[in-house]
């Protein structure tokens, strides 16, 4: 039998069957759900407690995911999102007391349904609130080193002392070319001005800079604000650059340890008759020219000669003063102090000696420091990479001088978060941004990582004081 013959008419039969039924249509998809926010823990001018809000929660009526592409931000700052339980978006943050906030969740920063639909945009603006801290007892701090100080330097004195464990002094360092710009930048970029601007004699020797043009010190302290002066101290590499004024080869750093280096002696710059010594004494006779030109328009002056004399423990010192030991250091400082005070009779200034401090090598602090009787306020020079308060450091110094010296954090790269400085107990002074050289106007940070929010969140911190705050102490 033809088994072709068989099944092929029942095959036709089945196909053209198959043909002949309707077909069903798919149920049509429904409408996207429109995704709605049903919760969120801050609201658009809510107060909050900092302790209250370790995280933002975002919650939704739908299930949602994150767009990469978009950000969400807190004042300007990418926040990093996660989804917990499928509807709710987890922003943690680390709120100050005392601080405004913009939270902004742009249109399409989530994702909702499924992909289906977008989570709508939220701008909200929220406070934190400021907790009265518990009154901190400063321990007794002594007068000023200089009996004879003005009237104008008590007075900047004592309102330092005043503020121990309420505020901190804000400050910024200008640039080599003796002027105010990097605190106009801060000013462009807070709306405020540092309390605190901070100048170095490090050309004095040269002829580029007129130091004698006190313009910038004068427009700070007529606007209530206050001076501190610095002195890098470049030194000639031999006698015979000095007595030809080769100032191209002077320097303040060992050989070794920077382009700009010497092979000036301090041993034999402390002893009389040296052409060391002679260029010393000229080199302090020029500052106290300069100082004497403040003085006499009333103005004080915190005054931090020889800073980082011991340069790193673990590899030694990199200036010249700090070369050779630490006795030798201390008798500077003296000569110092009596060519200044007794010599040229300047009482306009306050003596600040910076400290060297290093993690595991705080026992070693002390060894160069000059000795109560010469010393009004201790500083610390710091550069780390993060906002903390740095209290370690601030204990040590405070320890070194048995409480009896305010402790100032006299240069710093990262400002440190004046809550956390004020939540550990690290009660600086002052803090004194060190420069950016010749920054742009339109900068979005400083050399150091302080971005414009970090600067408007520090100047509007209830710790800090500004310029606009400070009193007239010229009186």
């Amino acid at each position: 039998m033809n088994l072709r013959n068989l099944f092929y008419p029942l095959v036709v039969a089945l196909f053209f069957s198959a043909c002949g039924e309707e077909k069903e249509e798919p149920a049509p998809n429904p409408d996207p759900v429109v995704a709605e926010i049903t919760a969120c823990n801050v609201s658009e001018g809510q107060e909050v407690d900092p302790a209250d809000v370790p995280e933002i929660r975002i919650t939704y009526n739908t299930t949602v995911a994150l767009n990469s592409a978009d950000r969400i931000t807190l004042n300007g700052s990418r926040l990093t999102a996660t989804v917990s339980d499928s509807r709710t978006v987890v922003l943690p943050v680390n709120l100050q007391e005392g601080t405004a906030y913009r939270l902004v969740v742009p249109a399409h920063a989530v994702i909702a349904d499924n992909g289906a639909s977008y989570g709508p945009a939220l701008d909200i603006s929220f406070t934190t609130i400021t907790r009265e801290p518990a009154p901190v007892v400063p321990p007794a701090f002594g007068p000023l080193v200089n009996s004879n100080a003005t009237a104008q330097a008590k007075a900047v004195y004592n309102f330092l002392i005043e503020q121990y464990g309420k505020k901190i002094v804000s400050g910024a360092m200008a640039n080599v070319n003796n002027n105010n710009d990097f605190a106009d930048w801060v000013y462009r970029v807070t709306g405020k001005y540092p309390a605190l601007t901070g100048y170095d004699f490090i050309h004095i020797s040269e002829s580029w800079i007129d130091y004698s043009n006190i313009t910038p010190a004068r427009t700070q302290w007529n606007n209530n604000g206050l001076v501190t002066y610095m002195w890098h101290i470049n030194a000639p590499n031999s006698e015979e650059d000095y007595r030809s004024a080769n100032t191209a080869k002077y320097g303040f750093y060992i050989p070794g340890k920077g382009n700009a280096a010497t092979e000036f002696d301090i041993r034999e710059a402390l002893k009389e008759g040296t052409w060391q010594n002679e260029f010393l004494l000229s080199d302090i006779d020029k500052v106290a020219g300069v100082l004497r030109l403040l003085q006499d328009e009333g103005i004080p002056v915190l005054w931090r000669p020889l800073h980082e004399a011991a340069g790193d423990y673990r590899y030694g010192p990199w200036f010249w003063w700090g070369r050779y030991g630490d006795e030798y250091v201390k008798k500077l400082w003296i000569l110092l102090y009596e060519r200044l005070v007794e010599h040229h009779g300047l009482n306009n200034l306050i003596w600040v000696w910076t400290a060297q401090c290093e993690q595991g090598y705080e026992s070693q602090m002390a060894a160069s420091y000059p000795g109560d009787e010469y010393v009004d306020i201790v500083g610390v020079d710091l550069y780390p990479d993060n906002d903390n308060s740095q209290v370690t450091s601030y204990k040590a110094a405070l320890d070194m001088t048995d409480g009896h010296k305010l402790v100032s954090l006299s240069e710093v790269g990262r400002i440190p978060s004046p809550q956390k400085c004020m939540n550990d107990g690290a009660y600086w002074a002052w803090f004194m941004e060190w420069y950016t050289y010749n920054i742009d106007n339109n900068a979005g940070e400083d050399s150091f990582g302080n971005t414009r929010d970090a600067w408007k969140q520090v100047m509007a911190s209830p710790f800090v004081i500004t310029r606009e705050q400070m009193p007239n102490l010229r009186n």
